[in-house]
């Protein structure tokens, strides 16, 4: 899978989530291994499409303000 296919679908499985994600949720709802799911939301983080959101010690994946 490309790289940019990769992230189009984290970023709709995201879109279309009725509540909060893990990375480790959408690894396994996509078919992913963790550490390719993991890059490549770290990388959408830092580009400011996705950002991270932490309640007591879960950290959440959520759509970015951009």
């Amino acid at each position: 899978m490309a790289e940019d296919e990769l992230k189009t679908r984290i970023i709709e499985y995201v879109k279309n989530s009725k509540k909060k994600v893990a990375a480790r949720d959408i690894a396994d709802g996509l078919g992913l291994e963790h550490r390719v799911a993991k890059k490549a939301i770290s990388e959408l983080v830092n580009a400011g499409t996705l950002e991270f959101e932490s309640f007591g010690g879960a950290t959440f994946i959520k759509l970015g303000t951009e």
